[in-house]
């Protein structure tokens, strides 16, 4: 099984021929079908990522019924003899293609928020909250992500509400409160977020409930930051390692996030490893990538 991103080529001259010749050869060429390119490139030893060039859907709009069904001939024969069964497209040959690979359920980047929740405190705008004197509350957490940095970004705050925890986590809490001092309410009710100032929420999507602090969505990937009016958005970054190996044009030719997700299910897929490990192969970070006004959103 293997990988490709599937771009589109340079769009057709614009010039049209008076020569009669010219435009007889033009009709003739409506017959045949566009070049198919591939290509590969590779991203570690034996992993090989394939770079398919279709014809741009200008190019492919100008063939009459033959040509395009001797193009798409091309294009499926390219898929089987390099065994390509999960590919992205370019967002022009959306206009023509279909089948491209689609995440699952929040992707890596939600899983991986939810197992690094400490490295977005390590950057702005939360690396300057003066955790002390706050009350974080913390919704649908599960015993995986309780992870040791976790556990010392919150000895820094003032108390800390757990709604929801699962009875196999109580122990890890009563450790928590006696080497720490620090407090842990656990609780059903969500009414504590009337009390806190900071809010992370691991798996709830539906939950609406009213708050005014800064919230912190792994499932949305987002953060909402009343202070300053903004909501932040979370996702990967790309190292310059992957960008040289890449190539930066052919990385901007998609969506970085959906790119960053397609390469790490390649990865995961091929070398059966963890997204952390993918993650670290790849060169690819968590970051606070934008800033966005609320009043967007409202």
């Amino acid at each position: 099984m293997a990988y490709a991103l599937v771009l589109a080529s340079g769009k057709p001259s614009a010039k049209k021929s008076a020569f009669p010749l010219r435009q007889i050869c033009g009709w003739f060429s409506g017959f045949i079908s566009a070049p198919v390119r591939v290509s590969f490139k590779e991203i570690d030893n034996g992993l090989l990522l394939y770079i398919i060039t279709m014809p741009h859907p200008e190019i492919y709009r100008i063939k009459n019924r033959t040509g395009k069904r001797l193009t798409i001939k091309k294009w499926i024969k390219a898929v089987k003899s390099n065994n390509i069964e999960k590919y992205l497209l370019e967002k022009p040959l959306k206009e023509y293609m279909e089948g491209e690979w689609a995440a699952d359920g929040d992707g890596y980047i939600a899983e991986s928020i939810r197992r690094n929740m400490h490295l977005l405190f390590s950057m702005e705008p939360l690396r300057s909250l003066e955790m002390r004197e706050m009350t974080v509350t913390l919704s649908g957490i599960k015993k995986q992500y309780i992870r040791p940095n976790l556990m010392t970004l919150l000895r820094n705050f003032r108390l800390v509400n757990v709604i929801g925890s699962d009875a196999e986590m109580d122990d890890i809490w009563d450790e928590f409160m006696a080497e720490t001092g620090v407090p842990v309410c656990i609780t059903g009710d969500f009414a504590v977020l009337s009390r806190s100032h900071v809010w992370i929420l691991y798996d709830e999507k539906d939950i609406d409930y009213p708050f005014n602090g800064i919230k912190i969505a792994a499932c949305e990937k987002n953060i909402i930051y009343p202070k300053y009016s903004r909501q932040y958005r979370i996702g990967y970054a790309f190292s310059r390692k992957l960008l040289k190996k890449l190539g930066v044009t052919l990385v901007q030719r998609f969506n970085n996030q959906l790119l960053a997700e397609f390469l790490l299910n390649m990865v995961i897929n091929k070398k059966d490893i963890s997204i952390a490990e993918a993650e670290e192969l790849l060169g690819v970070k968590i970051s606070i990538l934008s800033a966005e006004s609320l009043s967007l959103y409202s």
